[in-house]
């Protein structure tokens, strides 16, 4: 087998034309890419995990610590306005989605006297990403998103 220029500049071209379809293959867009070159995303829960159960227990009226006994330590402290909790639940989808939740609790002489709340889950749900510990894999098959 003899080697010749031709034999190098096809090899050199090759190695080339392959380097070059290997790293356009993570610049595709879109779910149809390849996800060669795409960087691991994770779901990220960040706050206070919250259901209509939980919140039904607390009542005008009830102290402080009671409420933090029924809803757990609200994620931000009003260091201006001690007057309220605010639970906070947002949720970072992998594919850059986002969804919050805010329960609002006030206080009157260090009793509830209000409580506004954003649309919550009846109790905790199997199908919601936002459950603490969620696993899709772990679904009921009937009820595990297409």
């Amino acid at each position: 087998m003899t080697f010749d220029s031709r034999t190098a500049t096809h090899g050199a071209l090759l190695a080339i034309a392959a380097t070059m379809l290997l790293a356009s293959a993570g610049c595709t867009s879109g779910n149809g890419g390849s996800g060669l070159l795409r960087p691991y995303r994770v779901d990220i829960p960040q706050g206070n995990y919250l259901t209509r159960e939980m919140l039904d227990q607390v009542k005008p009226g009830m102290r402080r610590e009671q409420v933090r006994m029924a809803l757990g330590t609200p994620l931000l402290d009003q260091m201006f306005r001690d007057d309220r909790w605010d639970y906070v639940l947002r949720y970072q989808h992998a594919s850059g989605r986002s969804e919050s939740r805010l329960v609002t609790v006030f206080f009157k002489d260090d009793r509830v006297a209000e409580i506004r709340a954003d649309e919550l889950p009846l109790r905790d749900d199997a199908t919601d990403p936002a459950l603490p510990g969620f696993r899709p894999d772990r679904m009921p098959t009937e009820t595990k998103p297409k």
